[in-house]
C-alpha cells in the first residue's frame, strides 16, 4: 500500500515497515518474534512475514527464536567504502598519521546532512568518542563535521541546520546559529577545526575537509584524543601541521586519480 508523505513523495509502507524491522532488530542486537511485533505496535501474523522475507533475502539470519540482522550490510558498505576515491587516497595517509601522533585519525563523509565515519585508525595510547564505522553524527558536533561545514555555503549549511537541527551531546556542544557561523568563519581562515569534548566528554579533535573542487567538500579527516593530550600548543605546533600534509597529500592523489 502507498501512502502519500508531507513532502508530496510516494512511499510503501511495507518497505518502511521491513526498515523499522531491521532497525529495531540492530538497536536490540537480536529479538524474537513477539518481541519485534510488540515493540513495533504490529500484528504478529505482520512481523513474521517481514522477518521470514528478511531472512529469505538475507538481511536477517534466525538463530532458535531469535533474529538479527546479517553481515549483508557489512558486506554492501565495505564495497561502497572500499571502491570510494576518497577512502582508496585516505586510507594509508590517516594509517600514516596515526603512527606519526599516537592518535586515533578518522575519514568521513558527508551524506544527508550527517557526518559518516568511513575508517578509524586505531591508537593504543588514545582514546576517542567510540563511535562506530558507519555512524551518522550532527555534522556541528564533530570536528571532521565542522570542518565540512566551514566548506559549504551559508544557504547550504541553514538548510542542514534546519533538517537536522543542533541537539546537544555534551554541555560544550554549539547549540546556537551565530555562534556555529561565527566558529565556521574561523575554521575558514585558519583551514582546520577543533572540537574541545562537543561530540564526547573529555576527547579532543582536529579536522580539516577534503575538497576535490573549490567550495565541494567531499569529506573530511581528523586526529582525536584525550583532552589532556591535546592543547593549544600541541594542535598548533604538531597536530595541525602533521594534519594538514595529509590533506595536501590525499587532495593531490585524487586530483592524480581525475
Amino acid at each position: 500500500m502507498a501512502d502519500q508523505s508531507e513532502s508530496g513523495s510516494r512511499r510503501l509502507q511495507s518497505v518502511e515497515q521491513a526498515f523499522a524491522v531491521m532497525a529495531f532488530l540492530d538497536e536490540a542486537e537480536g529479538a524474537t518474534l513477539s518481541e519485534t511485533a510488540e515493540a513495533l505496535d504490529m500484528p504478529p501474523s505482520t512481523a513474521h512475514i517481514h522477518l521470514g522475507t528478511l531472512v529469505e533475502t538475507g538481511y536477517v539470519v534466525r538463530k532458535g527464536k531469535v533474529y538479527d540482522c546479517s553481515f549483508r550490510f557489512l558486506e554492501r558498505g565495505g564495497r561502497m567504502r572500499d571502491e570510494m576515491a576518497l577512502f582508496q587516497a585516505a586510507k594509508p595517509e590517516i594509517d600514516d598519521l596515526q603512527e606519526q601522533t599516537d592518535e586515533h585519525t578518522n575519514i568521513t563523509v558527508e551524506e544527508d546532512g550527517y557526518s559518516v565515519q568511513l575508517y578509524k585508525s586505531h591508537s593504543q595510547q588514545s582514546i576517542d568518542d567510540d563511535a562506530p564505522l558507519g555512524d551518522h553524527l550532527y555534522l556541528h558536533t564533530t570536528a571532521t563535521g565542522k570542518a565540512i561545514l566551514s566548506e559549504l555555503s551559508t544557504e547550504t549549511v541553514e538548510g542542514i541546520l534546519g533538517k537536522r537541527g543542533m541537539p546537544a551531546r555534551t554541555d560544550d556542544t554549539i547549540t546556537d546559529r551565530e555562534t556555529l557561523f561565527e566558529e565556521l568563519e574561523t575554521i575558514r581562515e585558519r583551514d582546520y577545526s577543533i572540537n574541545r569534548g562537543e561530540h564526547f566528554p573529555g576527547v579532543a579533535a582536529i579536522g580539516t575537509a577534503i575538497v576535490s573542487e573549490p567550495d565541494d567538500a567531499i569529506g573530511a579527516i581528523s586526529i582525536s584524543g584525550p583532552l589532556s593530550r591535546m592543547g593549544p600548543e600541541r594542535v598548533e605546533e604538531d597536530l595541525a601541521p602533521a594534519l594538514m600534509n595529509k590533506k595536501n597529500i590525499i587532495e593531490l592523489k585524487l586530483k592524480r586519480a581525475e
